[in-house]
């Protein structure tokens, strides 16, 4: 059982758990999406077993539950430079020109050093 399963169980819709618990409707969808795991104070978690009407024990299974499946599904869209040393294979620009460039500068450099 998950984060959704477990509201749907207890008949509640996002908005409402959100109202109840005196929080955003997107900490809850985030929590349904395994984005995020519930943090709250004692008396909000308190709050949380009595509006799910569950055990601490279903709490944290649906919680951890929600952000495994996070991590089966397809991942959202992708970084744009996703590793710093492939930035310039990434953004379409080719390591021959990226050569060049840094030939040009070492022999500019050196052209005006031997001026």
């Amino acid at each position: 059982m998950d984060m959704q399963v477990l509201r749907e169980r207890a008949g509640l819709s996002r908005a409402e758990v959100a109202f109840r618990l005196a929080i955003s409707e997107t900490s809850v969808r985030n929590w349904e999406a395994g984005r995020t795991e519930p943090t709250m104070t004692p008396k909000k978690y308190w709050d949380a077993l009595r509006l799910f009407k569950c055990t601490p024990e279903e709490l944290a299974e649906a919680s951890e539950k929600s952000i495994n499946q996070r991590h089966k599904r397809k991942p959202g869209r992708p970084r744009r430079f996703p590793d710093p040393q492939l930035s310039g294979q990434v953004s379409g620009t080719n390591e021959s020109a990226t050569s060049v460039t840094q030939f040009n500068s070492v022999e500019d450099s050196t052209v005006s050093s031997n001026r």
